[in-house]
């Protein structure tokens, strides 16, 4: 993120209630995830849920660009459970974007028919599509993905895919950042790479629709989330097409890659090279180990960039004495 909004800025009172507002959308959650177990341990393809008859003004977003299968097969799941899907994406592949935002002119374009694509940043393209493109008639919802790739750990923080959701609730719209694993060793695969990811979107689609669905019914007419709540959901690719249930956790510290800038061969230039991190795996009770052991896993995020209380009031210790000048 290159900007900053000084009425965004959170107080000790702020953040306790940002806290208070990620417990109760976990409260809410776990018992959301317990009828997703239960369709997925019936082995029955998902029907996306009525939302208790609500149809919802969806914003699509991704960093994938708008033309990426995973945003296709959001955007027909979504339509199919009967919500209106607006796609406002980025023209071209934006990944490990984060939260950047442009500085200078933004361009955007009506391809088809509620089909926008816009030459700028995920958080560029839902910052356009909720203050430009729908102007007045604000989304209940803006959901990013499905991304070709999973974002547990510490790689939401790089995330476009995450980003984009952020920027969403940033500009106080509650949002849900979608992405499917992939496994590297299928890079070389023909006669395209990464299939088993591939073959994964639509029933992460659909996946997403019945959660979706779900939380409409549970929220009643209310707001679907708490102010303060991002959902990152990650759905894994093994066991194949068969997830061995649905977590709610915590986000871990770990990233789910290493990320290596090895030469090319040229001179001066390198290029990342993306490795799994094993240690991610290895974080009991996290969305990067539960994701890793075949869950789909559902993380609360936010965006309150904050250190925890602890670690705020050990700097203040070790200040002290610079403080009191």
């Amino acid at each position: 993120m290159t900007a900053t909004n000084p009425e965004r800025a959170k107080g000790p009172a702020q953040h306790a209630a940002a806290r208070r507002s990620r417990t109760t959308v976990r409260a809410r959650l776990t018992a959301l995830t317990g009828a997703l177990c239960l369709a997925l341990a019936l082995a029955a393809p998902l029907a996306a849920a009525d939302g208790g008859g609500r149809e919802l003004d969806i914003l699509l977003t991704n960093d994938d660009g708008f033309e990426a299968p995973g945003i296709r097969a959001l955007q027909a799941a979504l339509s199919a459970a009967g919500h209106r899907v607006t796609m406002v994406a980025p023209r071209e592949n934006q990944s490990g974007a984060s939260w950047r935002i442009s500085t200078g002119p933004v361009r955007y374009r009506e391809e088809a028919p509620g089909v926008w694509a816009v030459d700028g940043s995920p958080a560029d393209a839902v910052a356009v599509g909720l203050q430009v493109i729908v102007g007045d008639r604000r989304p209940d919802l803006v959901v990013s993905g499905a991304n070709f790739g999973h974002n547990v750990g510490a790689t939401a923080n790089v995330s476009g895919t995450v980003g984009a959701a952020l920027m969403a609730e940033y500009l106080g719209v509650p949002a849900i950042a979608v992405s499917v694993g992939m496994d590297l060793a299928e890079k070389a695969a023909t006669p395209a790479p990464f299939p088993s990811t591939t073959a994964a979107l639509p029933a992460a689609a659909e996946f997403t629709a019945q959660l979706v669905g779900d939380i409409a019914a549970s929220a009643g007419n209310g707001p679907l989330l708490p102010a303060d709540a991002v959902l990152n959901v990650n759905y894994p690719v093994a066991p194949a097409a068969a997830p061995r249930g649905v977590r709610l956790a915590e986000n871990g510290r770990y990233s789910a890659f290493t990320y290596d800038y090895v030469q090319t061969g040229a001179d001066n230039e390198v290029r990342l090279a993306f490795t799994s991190d094993e240690a991610a795996a290895r974080e009991a009770g996290t969305d990067t180990a539960l994701f890793a052991q075949g869950y789909v896993t559902i993380t609360v995020l936010d965006a309150d960039l904050a250190a925890p209380d602890g670690a705020e009031q050990t700097v203040a210790q070790r200040l002290r004495s610079f403080l009191a000048r």
